[in-house]
């Protein structure tokens, strides 16, 4: 009995001796590895670490432990430490790189008519996805200066209830007395209106050239003229653009008539100044 069981022991010693964990030097060798950083985790003992920026590492492992060599931009490696690994306490280990494959993209058949083309591609909506954006503009650097005027701490804004419960924010209050306030709407209000002025411009520049003969000088001037026109904003809003192409028609040839007065003025008090 007692050479029995020490038989079982002599037998079981190397297995003892490999069971053992001790640490396991290596490198990492692949394509565009300068400064990337592999994650390995030894999954058999559920510890892990990472290599440096030249790929050298090292980790803790036994026998049949199973090593994982992970990263984004590699692909997923896992390597058996086996008796001979084990022996040399040294590993190498090759990445292959993680190609993303994209889907093709198949284009619908071309006309060569631009204007046709472009009618044919789908087009996706971005709030069909149900993604948490907003729908507003985003405030321009003269807007964000007005709300930060006239809101006090977290957003709040001066409402004459508050006398009452004290609640008063000093900002608005102070900036209201000072004209802060007064002179950033009205600040707002001029960059509003030259917004409106550049989008009408761009949109009926042909018409008022070829259609109302006014000049390339004369065109910002004429749309200037009109904004100083009684109802002319309200024709803006109109959705039959038709009024608004003959209100154009009619404005020009009173502001064509306007600068003619004007140069003929301007020319009779220079002669006067010549002649006196």
């Amino acid at each position: 009995m007692r050479n029995q069981v020490l038989l079982v022991f002599v037998l079981a010693m190397p297995a003892i001796g490999f069971s053992q964990s001790k640490v396991i030097e290596g490198k990492i060798v692949a394509d565009s590895l300068d400064g990337s950083l592999i994650n390995i985790v030894n999954t058999s003992l559920g510890r892990g670490t990472t290599s440096d920026k030249f790929g050298y590492f090292t980790i803790s492992a036994s026998v049949n432990d199973i090593i994982l060599f992970s990263s984004i931009q590699y692909k997923k490696k896992e390597i058996l430490i086996d008796s001979s690994v084990y022996k040399k306490g040294f590993l190498i280990v090759e990445l292959q790189l993680n190609v993303n494959q994209l889907d093709e993209v198949i284009l619908p058949s071309l006309s060569g008519n631009l204007a046709l083309d472009i009618k044919s591609f789908p087009v996706n909506d971005k709030y069909a996805l149900n993604a948490p954006m907003s729908r507003q503009e985003s405030l321009s650097h003269e807007e964000k200066l007005l709300y930060t005027a006239t809101t006090g701490p977290g957003g709040t804004r001066f409402k004459w209830y508050g006398l009452l419960l004290g609640s008063v924010p000093l900002d608005p209050v102070i900036n209201g007395i000072s004209g802060r306030t007064k002179m950033l709407k009205k600040l707002n209000k001029n960059i509003r209106e030259e917004k409106e002025l550049e989008t009408e411009l761009d949109l009926r520049k042909s018409f008022l050239l070829e259609k109302c003969h006014l000049t390339e000088e004369q065109v910002y001037l004429f749309i200037n003229y009109c904004f100083a026109q009684p109802g002319y904003r309200e024709l803006l809003k109109d959705p039959d653009k038709l009024k608004l192409l003959e209100y154009y028609k009619k404005a020009s040839t009173e502001f064509l008539g306007l600068l003619a007065k004007e140069n003929i003025e301007t020319k009779s008090d220079s002669n006067n100044l010549k002649n006196p």
